[in-house]
């Protein structure tokens, strides 16, 4: 949580000492929508559903009680528990205090008191998710600073001081009884770790971390923390990055605050690309949103009016808003595939302590239950030049005199479909889908010469896997693309997928039936690594000859991938056809030869359409030969509007009937690639 944003803030607000008093903005009930997450196979087949409740112990410390829907006093974690928490989330510092004692605030999380957050997690069959931040307070894109005791460590004495630090904690924990689930070795490290921002240094620092998980226990997740994902590339960036310098992994974990973070549909393509092309599990590890623009313990709140809802998204500020925003982020994990594993609140009982500023800022101070102390200054200048409250008592899931609100039970609407097999378990037809093994199976096809279009199999851009089919041209094209021909295994319902990213390019799939096109699926790709998925169903007789046509068309500068293609039977037909005794069409006896014709012989014409096996079919410029240079001629013609003579009409006319256009041409094509040469 970008928690330095509410400095500026706070000066203003510890002026502004106005009573307050909590109202629940909804006044009809909430609404709720189910979020179905299917294929996983982690957390025993359950999407993460979880709460960062870090701050629990110092609020309960300044005396706050946490109650039932109807006002009885009952433990957070029970009250969670009942409403569809399956996990917890709790950050650990090295040493938030003094050398002589005194807390840094912002829930005063040493190991000592993550050990009692884990204790309470025991009791009810919590998981718990260890945020360890490598820092003494706040680590965020803005601030990674090393503990005091390592600050003039070097790379090396860092990477031993971290996997001595996360194993001696993990053992603590392990004590409790707790099952500790998944780990996090860093927190939005989006910029830096323990003081290094070399990125050779940052993976290994990680790697040091997550060493000491894989000693400690080999089930439990290791993962890792980053943020800003509305910023384009930056994710494939990271992942690169830790691909790069080989970082031990297995969570790619985002921060997602609506008003700061883009759409949920940006969220679900970013997160979707790093699953797929690096086959990591992808969560949100922090997210929120406002119920209220009131304040309730006099402490600026990073959310305190329309100006800071930022631009992306629009949600009520209500109790229903919310409630919105958090199924949303849901539903964005879960669209993106079966590696999307769920996503955290951050913070969502940190409610105020009291309704007196002066009072709250006595218990802020002793118990560390605001954001920071003054004594936090020492380690960190913005801390204790700001020090005071909580930020997001806006955006709890509780009001302020501890009751659960009608958004916390989104958790109870978080499904997952068991029974749901990955996509990557269908029957794929495909030789060669991801071009892993070159163009084997796929034949690459660019119509222009000179310096146009050049397509072909490299690791410029790739959607999963090594390798994908790459295009780029200096100047515009058409018709460049990828064929592949497959025999219909059965008679049914296929489908066939593609996907394509890059820029100032359009795309056609196609698919033909024996030579006759039949479907197809267009659209255009927009940027770099900004997957688009494109998807032709259609129908096949067993034994058919089924064309894959992927034409690409673009301006001057365009390029791209085609990569993860994927060819299927949906469905088999319930009844399949009986093979004919006889031919469903009837079949001429073989001609005997005639002799070429002569000018002054008259061509067939459409009203007597010649068979698409006639050897001249296509042989625009009639020198007895079907191949690339009819295909450019045609092209030229079709180009400039030119009129075709009578005779190069009819040659041209592969459909027969009776025009010519981007249909005869594409057949045309396919018939060269086909080998139909004469």
């Amino acid at each position: 949580m970008k928690q330095r944003k509410i400095a500026a803030l706070a000066a203003a607000s510890v002026l502004a000492l106005s009573s307050f008093s909590y109202m629940n903005t909804a006044s009809a009930a909430v609404q709720y929508k189910d979020v179905t997450f299917s294929g996983l196979t982690v957390n025993g087949g359950e999407a993460i559903a979880g709460v960062d409740i870090s701050s629990v112990i110092s609020l309960e410390k300044s005396g706050v009680v946490f109650k039932d829907k109807d006002g009885n006093p009952q433990d957070i974690f029970l009250t969670l528990k009942d409403a569809g928490v399956n996990y917890i989330r709790v950050r650990v510092w090295n040493k938030p205090e003094t050398n002589s004692g005194v807390t840094y605030g912002g829930g005063d999380n040493d190991i000592d008191t993550a050990v009692a957050i884990a204790e309470r997690c025991s009791i009810y069959g919590l998981k718990l998710l260890v945020d360890f931040h490598y820092s003494d307070f706040w680590a965020d894109p803005g601030k990674q600073k090393a503990p005091k005791e390592w600050a003039n460590y070097s790379v090396d004495q860092k990477c031993s001081a971290i996997n001595s630090f996360t194993s001696d904690s993990l053992k603590k924990l392990k004590a409790t009884g707790v099952e500790i689930g998944m780990v996090q070795v860093g927190n939005e490290t989006t910029t830096g770790l323990c003081g290094e921002t070399d990125w050779k240094n940052i993976c290994a620092l990680m790697n040091a971390g997550s060493k000491a998980v894989r000693q400690f226990d080999k089930n439990i997740l290791v993962a890792v923390h980053f943020t800003n994902p509305e910023k384009s590339g930056n994710y494939e960036w990271l992942a690169g990055n830790l691909k790069t310098y080989g970082v031990d992994y297995d969570v790619f974990a985002s921060s997602y605050y609506p008003y700061w973070h883009g759409t949920p549909q940006n969220l679900t393509n970013v997160l979707g690309n790093i699953a797929r092309k690096y086959n990591k599990y992808v969560m949100v590890a922090e997210t929120s949103w406002a119920n209220t623009f009131e304040d309730s313990d006099n402490f600026a709140n990073t959310i305190g009016d329309e100006s800071s809802l930022g631009n992306y998204v629009s949600y009520p500020v209500s109790v229903q808003g919310q409630t919105d925003a958090l199924t949303n982020v849901f539903d964005a994990v879960a669209k993106s595939g079966p590696k999307g594993i769920g996503a955290f609140y951050w913070e969502p009982a940190w409610i105020t302590v009291g309704d007196n500023y002066e009072h709250n800022l006595s218990l802020w101070e002793r118990d560390g239950s605001g954001w920071a102390t003054k004594a936090s200054g020492e380690y960190d200048e913005d801390g204790g030049k700001w020090s005071g409250g909580s930020s997001v008592d806006n955006q709890a899931l509780f009001s302020q005199d501890g009751r659960p609100l009608d958004s916390l039970y989104v958790y109870s609407h978080i499904k997952s479909d068991k029974n749901t097999q990955p996509e990557d378990q269908k029957d794929n037809l495909l030789d060669n889908p991801g071009f892993e093994d070159g163009s084997n199976g796929w034949k690459l096809e660019n119509t222009t010469t000179g310096e146009y279009a050049k397509f072909e199999v490299n690791g410029e851009m790739t959607r999963t896997g090594s390798y994908a089919a790459h295009w780029y041209s200096a100047n515009a094209f058409q018709y460049t693309g990828l064929y592949a021909e497959y025999t219909a295994p059965e008679t049914g319902s296929y489908v066939f997928t593609d996907w394509l990213a890059g820029e100032k390019t359009s795309y056609k799939t196609m698919i033909s039936i024996n030579g006759s096109a039949v479907k197809d699926d267009t659209g255009s790709v927009t940027s770099y690594d900004n997957w688009q998925e494109s998807t032709v169903e259609f129908s096949a007789q067993k034994g058919d000859t089924i064309g894959i046509w992927i034409e690409l068309n673009g301006e001057a500068g365009g390029y791209g991938s085609v990569d993860d293609c994927e060819f299927y039977l949906k469905k088999q037909a319930s009844v399949p056809s009986p093979e004919p005794t006889v031919s469903p069409t009837p079949v001429s006896p073989e001609p005997t030869p005639s002799p070429e014709p002569t000018p002054s012989e008259d061509p067939p014409t459409p009203s007597t359409p010649v068979s698409q096996s006639d050897p001249k079919k296509g042989d625009i410029d009639e020198d007895n030969k079907v191949n690339s240079s009819d295909l450019l001629l045609m092209l030229s013609y079709m180009q400039n509007e030119t009129l075709l003579s009578e005779n190069v009409t009819w040659y041209a006319d592969m459909d027969d009937n009776g025009k010519v256009n981007i249909i005869d041409l594409l057949l045309l094509k396919e018939r060269i690639l086909s080998g139909m040469y004469r």
